[in-house]
């Protein structure tokens, strides 16, 4: 198994604190949020991290074709392969608080698909058509920059399946979900002929880890309102149980993309209350989240990794100063809970 974290960067110090913190712990890599308006810019923050590691794999998680134009992002990808050759990860999604906080709409699936194959040609032949205009980058000469294709709903799935080097799941971690997820992105494969086995799949969850665990679950019930109002923009229909789809589009459309990442104290409170109101807490939290006792966290992961779920991502949103508190607790408390299980049975995954 191989384990990541996002970072809503909030200052550039600590991100990079964060990347030479998890390269030593052992974390394959790190993605940042792509989020202006809220956060410090993306591409500048991870130059200033790929200075500073050596092996860890890092990139946008996730930006999009909205407020990037393709020649833009292939020569930024470019240049951090410069910095950090052979790690840069290109994380793409149709965009959402760095889009809706511009006063953007987000990318129609046609339009990401477009973008994608735009950025991919750029970098691999420096050519590429877009938008019946032919687009041209002389410098950056062949790159492996692979580009991760974020998936949320069904349709999206199957296209990241079609059209990326790797997806991004969030449509969440119960062993239902991942079974799902990973019938789409071989439909998806099956489509352009690819082999799915090439493709590269993370797991997309918020961790919530202590030794109290109805305290980590607690805590994790806030992040259920962040997690599902993607679907409240489009209705979630076909993605959740029809007796609770209203409650759980009702939640998530009640979410403040203003502050994304880091509500305040009282819009926690609201979040997580709402979600027991609304009687989905305990749906959403199976679903969408990895959280408990160390020992509850390390059923989950092996639950999620027997059903193919092999690379884990902690959806990190976290307030400033404490980027690493839970990819910390994850190291500390379930990573050696898992390396005992692996070696106990045999054939199972190795964890790294």
């Amino acid at each position: 198994m191989k384990f990541g974290f996002g970072v809503n960067p909030q200052g550039v110090d600590e991100v990079v604190s964060a990347g030479v913190q998890a390269e030593a712990l052992g974390f394959d890599r790190i993605g940042l949020w792509d989020s202006p308006l809220g956060h410090r810019e993306v591409w500048m923050t991870l130059g200033a991290v790929a200075a500073k590691t050596e092996k860890l794999r890092l990139g946008p998680w996730v930006t999009n074709g909205i407020t990037r134009h393709p020649v833009v992002t292939a020569a930024a990808a470019a240049t951090l392969d410069d910095i950090a050759p052979g790690r840069v990860i290109l994380g793409v999604g149709s965009g959402d608080s760095g889009v809706y906080n511009l006063a953007g709409v987000g990318s129609k699936l046609a339009d990401l698909e477009e973008f994608v194959v735009a950025v991919r040609g750029l970098l691999t032949t420096g050519r590429a058509e877009w938008r019946g205009q032919s687009l041209a980058i002389d410098w950056p000469g062949e790159r492996d920059v692979k580009i991760f294709v974020s998936a949320h709903g069904p349709k999206a799935t199957r296209l990241a399946g079609r059209i990326g080097d790797g997806v991004i799941v969030g449509s969440g971690v119960s062993p239902e979900a991942i079974h799902s997820a990973r019938d789409l992105i071989a439909a998806g494969c099956e489509e352009a002929g690819r082999d799915e086995s090439q493709i590269e799949t993370w797991w997309m969850a918020p961790w919530y880890i202590s030794e109290d665990g109805e305290q980590a679950k607690n805590d994790a019930l806030w992040h259920l309102t962040s997690l599902v109002h993607h679907w409240s923009r489009t209705g979630g229909k076909g993605m959740f149980p029809e007796e609770l789809r209203e409650g759980i589009i009702k939640l998530g459309s009640g979410y403040h993309l203003r502050s994304h990442g880091d509500p305040s104290p009282e819009e926690k409170a609201q979040y997580a209350a709402e979600a027991e109101r609304l009687g989905v807490a305990d749906y959403l939290r199976r679903r969408f989240t990895i959280s408990g006792t160390p020992a509850e966290v390390c059923v989950q992961m092996a639950e999620a990794a027997q059903a193919g779920a092999l690379n884990l991502d902690c959806a990190n949103a976290a307030p400033k100063g404490r980027v690493m508190v839970r990819p910390t607790n994850f190291h500390t408390l379930v990573r050696p809970l898992l390396q005992e299980q692996s070696a106990m049975a045999t054939g199972t995954a190795h964890v790294h």
